[in-house]
């Protein structure tokens, strides 16, 4: 048996993860034009290129033919017609379809049923559709809009059908019991990437508090897909989300002893950015200062650690850092990032006298390199 709903607020929740999952289908670069600083090797430079082209038609006719011409005319005119209607037709859906994107839901069952005839591999559609239902508590026919599409959707559009399996799984983790979330677990295991599949159900049971069935699922995940760097990672982070710290820490331990060393660095970045957000920053700063002690020429690690403190607003930090890392012995290359990156922070938390501070030790670093190729 369904659980009963008992308020609106959960529905507005389930149709928020039909939403988010919807949303994530979309993805947006926004690039910056850089300035461009030359002095003894220090250069930034991008480069940007635009084409395009243009199509003509032509046509003739035959003084000898005109009648037999006019008859083939008429026909050429109805074969234009159909095929504007067509278009008239595409822009329609299309039209729909951004409305769809815009969250300007039609407003009746037959409206969605044109446009997954239109579109039936447009999980989009299929998601905004279940949404629809859900808004009127109808829990069943949600359910019955999620079984349809992922037996209409074809099935080399992997990550269509993934869409609309995640926002299902959603949905039975809301309103359905333990037995018909397995279920569909189950099923979307076999007719997907099962590596994707668990990845979600982490997700899930974080959000909906299931300790006991998190663990199992870390249990089982590790154990199918251990040599998986990011395996690890999604189970510590799961983890840490849920306040298991001690747990999560032993997830990177076990992760060491699983992977090859060449995998080892990366690890323990990734796990000190969780830290940092999710679990204990001093520990978080501790993972760091060790892998630099090991590895001080690694200016990746030290961005990374530099943009894991801002984004945990320990600035003050953050500049001692970045005043530790302009005073090694590096190559120029790797001095000028590291350089560039110091600027641009004091540009947006420090002071015109700070920014002025690293330019000038730019500058003295700089005359410094053209005096020894003197």
């Amino acid at each position: 048996m369904l659980k009963k709903i008992k308020s609106k607020k959960n529905v507005k929740s389930i149709i928020y993860d039909i939403k988010n999952t919807f949303n994530n289908i979309n993805n947006y670069n926004n690039t910056e034009n850089k300035s461009r600083l030359s002095e003894c090797g220090f250069f930034w430079n991008e480069i940007s290129t635009l084409n395009s082209c243009e199509n003509k038609e032509s046509s003739s006719d035959s003084e000898d033919e005109i009648e037999q011409k006019s008859k083939q005319k008429s026909k050429k005119l109805n074969t234009v017609e159909r095929r504007e209607k067509e278009k008239q037709k595409e822009r329609e859906i299309r039209q729909r379809e951004e409305a769809l994107a815009s969250n300007q839901l039609p407003n009746s069952i037959d409206q969605f049923d044109r446009l997954v005839l239109a579109r039936p591999n447009s999980s989009i559609i299929w998601l905004q559709y279940m949404a629809y239902y859900l808004q009127t508590t109808e829990i069943e026919k949600a359910r019955a809009v999620a079984r349809r599409a992922v037996k209409t959707i074809n099935f080399r559009e992997e990550n269509e059908k993934l869409n609309v399996w995640n926002a299902w799984l959603n949905l039975e983790s809301k309103f359905g019991t333990s037995e018909s979330l397995n279920d569909v677990f189950q099923e979307a295991v076999r007719s997907n990437d099962s590596l994707k599949i668990y990845t979600h159900m982490l997700i899930i049971h974080v959000e909906a508090g299931r300790q006991i069935e998190l663990e199992k699922t870390i249990n089982t995940i590790i154990g199918k897909f251990k040599q998986i760097p990011e395996t690890w990672i999604n189970c510590g982070e799961a983890l840490l989300k849920i306040g298991l710290k001690d747990k999560s820490r032993h997830i990177m331990q076990r992760a060491l002893q699983s992977l090859p060393a060449s995998e080892h660095v990366n690890l323990i970045v990734r796990f000190a950015i969780m830290e940092n957000k999710f679990g204990d920053k001093e520990r978080a700063q501790t993972l760091f200062e060790q892998i630099l002690s090991s590895y001080p020429k690694r200016v990746d690690i030290w961005s990374c650690y530099v943009d894991s403190l801002i984004k945990s607003n320990d600035i003050d930090i953050a500049r001692r850092v970045l005043e530790r890392t302009i005073i090694q012995t590096l190559p120029p290359r790797k001095m000028k990032i590291l350089f560039k990156k110091f600027i641009n922070f004091e540009e947006q938390y420090g002071t015109q006298e700070n920014v002025n501070h690293v330019q000038q030790m730019a500058a003295e670093y700089v005359e410094r390199q053209c005096n020894k190729n003197v």
